[in-house]
């Protein structure tokens, strides 16, 4: 699974059968570890050496929370359709990091990210159309995008899809399947999947 920028957005931080709320805005981002840039998939230009180099000068930037320098290096790689960067970018808007919050050119740089296959991109695409942030609230759009991030493995987006399974939004109630995603999740990886699990009283 692709570890190519820090943060994924996610529905809830864990799972309360009693309440379960979606998060506000502002509580959504969760923290994520720094890695290499994603592998080219299909959609993705070749390799491009100067847009690696510059991406990598982009996170060394952002763990110094040098974020203005970071957001150069990475218009630079995603100038030559370097995924990772382009997630970034979207990143530093969703979080008003170095720049004004605007989650409408969030969107729009995720958007890129995640037409190129970038599943983290792809994930988040899905939580903006799920929220509302920056687009229309659509739930089957936003499940669309989750079942793309899921399918490539992302943990945080198979816990979301349980999620939604398990509140309604956008399909049918359904606790097997809710149960179903978040063991997917939880197998993965997902810490937050595995307390929900516990709550629903599921080993």
């Amino acid at each position: 699974m692709e570890r190519s920028a820090r943060r994924r957005l996610t529905l809830a931080p864990a799972l309360s059968v009693t309440a379960v709320a979606l998060m506000a805005a502002a509580g959504l981002v969760a923290a994520q570890p720094a890695g290499n840039p994603s592998a080219p998939t299909t959609s993705a230009p070749a390799a491009d050496p100067l847009a690696d180099e510059d991406y990598r000068k982009g996170q060394d930037f952002l763990q110094k929370q040098n974020y203005a320098e970071a957001m150069r290096a990475y218009r630079g790689a995603a100038a030559r359709g370097n995924a990772p960067a382009q997630y970034g970018i979207g990143d530093l808007y969703a979080t008003g990091e170095g720049v004004p919050k605007d989650y409408r050119e969030a969107m729009r740089w995720f958007g890129l990210a995640a037409a190129q296959g970038n599943s983290l991109a792809q994930g988040n695409v899905g939580i903006f159309y799920v929220m509302g942030m920056g687009v229309s609230q659509d739930y089957k759009e936003g499940m669309k995008w989750l079942r793309k991030a899921a399918d490539q493995g992302n943990e945080v987006a198979q816990r979301n899809i349980g999620f939604m399974y398990f509140k309604g939004l956008g399909v049918a109630p359904d606790r097997a399947e809710a149960i179903r995603w978040f063991r997917m999740a939880a197998e993965n990886g997902d810490d937050e999947a595995k307390e929900g699990l516990k709550e629903l009283r599921v080993k």
